[in-house]
């Protein structure tokens, strides 16, 4: 029987007046009084099983499980071919996999949908098209633009399409972004080209 802990001490209660139902138990050793609501199942000696699935006797020309060879198969794996009854197959999305997949994609960080944490390349975008103007007051760094534009656009370009959370978002900050630092580089090409041509004499 699993053991109930003394409110006040955090000691073992005694399991002789727990099994015998007293609505309120002393702890022998602080001496004070709890008053626990048993369950049926905390009394048992060991938690039941489950019931084992019958086993599934192959006809003749049938195909059998290939991690269960005496139980039919009933499925195929999207992602490793082989033949599984319904006691190896998982329903991951839209995809049946077996359960040697299902481990493999978790811990080899093969599907996005195991993830745990995403890298948030829309506020990268972001910050990077709002460098220039953040600190456009310490003229200092006014020549940070010309790094953090073109890099702005080169990471908003290549992650596009990348997963931009584990939570549903939009691609507002992506956008952002990337029209800031578009209006950067087009600011400093009309100004180069306008020094080479002589625009501003």
């Amino acid at each position: 029987m699993a053991a109930v802990r003394c409110a006040f001490c955090n000691q073992p209660l005694p399991a002789d007046q727990l099994v015998s139902g007293a609505n309120t138990v002393r702890c022998r050793v602080c001496g004070g009084k709890t008053q626990p609501s048993i369950f049926p199942a905390l009394l048992a000696d060991s938690a039941p099983k489950p019931p084992t699935l019958p086993e599934e006797p192959l006809a003749e020309g049938e195909a059998a499980c290939f991690y269960s060879p005496a139980r039919r198969a009933t499925k195929s794996c999207h992602h490793c071919g082989v033949l599984i009854s319904d006691l190896w197959a998982a329903q991951w999305g839209q995809d049946t996999v077996c359960l040697k997949c299902l481990d493999h994609l978790r811990d080899k960080s093969k599907d996005t949908r195991f993830g745990s944490k995403r890298t948030l390349w829309d506020n990268m975008v972001l910050a990077l098209g709002l460098a220039p103007i953040i600190t456009l007051p310490l003229l200092v760094f006014y020549w940070i633009g010309i790094i953090t534009a073109p890099a702005a656009l080169i990471l908003g370009l290549w992650h596009w399409n990348s997963p931009r959370s584990l939570v549903p978002r939009g691609r507002w900050r992506l956008i952002t972004g990337l029209l800031l630092a578009f209006l950067q580089v087009a600011g400093v090409v009309t100004f180069i080209l306008s020094l080479w041509f002589g625009w501003l004499d």
